[in-house]
């Protein structure tokens, strides 16, 4: 590995789905490593046990592949091997590092044992809160004589870190310059009497032995950082740069809860957003772009454009309506092959028989409402009519193109135009229906929407030409028919 060579990871606990939050910090790692050429690690933090679950690291993998982030080194996952130099990339797996390099720090006397027991600590946080005081381990076990220790024989015992005097200074790329007074630090554990690694240790060790360049992280991490940078020190590890971004917060400016619809980054996937969207949005949640009021970025401009020193300090709020918006230029984007792709099975799933349609005239629909749907799901309520005939028609749409007294004249104005058109495409239809409409005075918009609405049952949906188009002369004929039967038969109740 070369001296300055870039290397960024993201460390999630699988105890949980791919918080959006968690998605933003991989994201960062991610653009960073591939805009400085460098590597891109992924490593799980599942020494918890109780908390980890495979389903939760399935869903957590799951969320990276389907947002586009890939991985140069990381553990094992379904179909993907193992791969990278500096592995095992779970940390259960690296429970003996932990411990050689605890051993380490206790040998050149960083660390110290703690034979403290659970209640001797409750029992000074107690006195703490009494006193007012934080509550802060009292040292008690710090200078134990060797004699001292060895008279405890087989007593379980915990791993302190001997917190050095002085300060101790963060120095962000984000944040700048962070102080902490080392009296704001008790000796924290760092090994726990059964013998595992605290988080603060684990996540140095494995930072430092992975040869971590770059930490990018939460600034919810940010407390942690002292502790990380003395850890780093007393380990004699080389000291990574950090940057500490803002969380991600919902829409009331509230940190983004779990429990909202929408933290868990594969439910926008279920919602119908695109993944590129997504990477759109979310780097937009605390990075801004040289060029000033850009919002619209494809994936290849975000690698080239990405830099750490356009992060900004503040917590930007999820805005919907902007997630929308992106959406849709995004689907814009897409050519009618990808996005007959996308939309095919989501059709499927809603029961349409898109099967039986040839692959031209699929994507002759995916074409006529591109520039429609502001997600994939609203493909079925744009589609759905050209398998179904509609057997009702939209409240709102009738009282205004069916009940009016010159409806029927309409409907059958746009027969005549059907059934006369030179051509049964979108060019031969508009011209006739323009002609159709000045030679019988009437406004081309009601001709228009009585017909989509007669044809589809609904006031919006694709262009009525190319919507008449896909259906084919004889079904938009036969349709009409059934319109103006329909309003020949409910001509009172249209218009109470």
């Amino acid at each position: 590995m070369g001296e300055n060579e870039i290397r960024c990871r993201i460390a999630p606990s699988p105890s949980g789905f791919l918080h959006i939050g968690t998605a933003k910090t991989a994201l960062y790692n991610w653009l960073f490593a591939r805009s400085q050429g460098g590597a891109f690690i992924l490593r799980l933090e599942d020494t918890d046990a109780e908390r980890t679950d495979e389903q939760f690291v399935a869903a957590m993998c799951e969320g990276f592949k389907w947002l586009g982030i890939d991985w140069d080194e990381g553990p094992k996952f379904g179909d993907e091997p193992e791969k990278g130099g500096y592995g095992p990339y779970r940390q259960s797996q690296r429970r003996d590092l932990y411990r050689r390099e605890a051993a380490r720090l206790l040998e050149e006397g960083k660390a110290y044992k703690c034979f403290c027991t659970r209640e001797e600590i409750e029992a000074m946080r107690q006195q703490a809160a009494a006193e007012k005081r934080p509550p802060r381990y009292s040292g008690k076990c710090r200078n134990l004589t060797p004699e001292e220790i060895a008279a405890k024989g087989d007593a379980p015992y915990s791993v302190r870190f001997r917190v050095p005097e002085g300060e101790t200074i963060v120095d962000d790329i984000i944040q700048g310059p962070v102080r902490f007074n080392n009296k704001e630090y008790d000796d924290f554990i760092i090994v726990k009497p059964n013998g595992d690694a605290i988080f603060h240790l684990a996540v140095v060790v494995d930072d430092g032995l992975m040869k971590v360049s770059h930490i990018i992280r939460g600034d919810d991490h940010l407390t942690n950082a002292g502790r990380h940078v003395m850890l780093f020190s007393a380990l004699g590890y080389p000291l990574p740069k950090f940057a500490h971004h803002p969380l991600v917060h919902d829409e009331q400016g509230r940190k983004y809860s779990k429990r909202l619809h929408g933290a868990n980054v594969l439910d926008w996937r279920e919602d119908g957003y695109l993944p590129e969207t997504l990477i759109n949005y979310i780097a937009l949640l605390g990075w801004t772009s040289e060029e000033e009021g850009r919002e619209f970025f494809t994936l290849e401009e975000l690698k080239r454009l990405f830099s750490l020193k356009r992060l900004t300090k503040s917590p930007a709020r999820f805005d919907r309506k902007k997630l929308d918006w992106l959406n849709g230029q995004h689907i814009r984007m897409l050519t009618a092959e990808q996005l007959c792709d996308r939309v095919l099975p989501i059709m499927r799933k809603n029961g349409l028989d898109v099967d039986s349609r040839p692959r031209d005239w699929l994507l002759k629909m995916a074409a006529a409402c591109q520039e429609k749907i502001p997600t994939l799901n609203h493909i079925v309520g744009y589609t759905d009519f050209f398998f179904i005939r509609p057997e009702a028609y939209e409240e709102k749409g009738a009282r205004k193109f069916f009940a009016q007294p010159d409806s029927p004249d309409w409907i059958q104005t746009a027969i005549k135009a059907m059934r006369e058109a030179e051509g049964w495409n979108h060019d031969a239809l508009k011209e006739k229906y323009e002609r159709a409409a000045g030679a019988g005075g009437i406004k081309i918009g009601a001709l228009v929407n009585a017909t989509r609405l007669a044809l589809t049952g609904k006031t919006v949906g694709p262009g009525l030409y190319e919507l008449a188009e896909l259906l084919g002369r004889d079904e938009a004929i036969t349709r009409m028919e059934r319109a103006l039967a329909y309003i020949e038969q409910h001509e009172g109740e249209l218009r109470q």
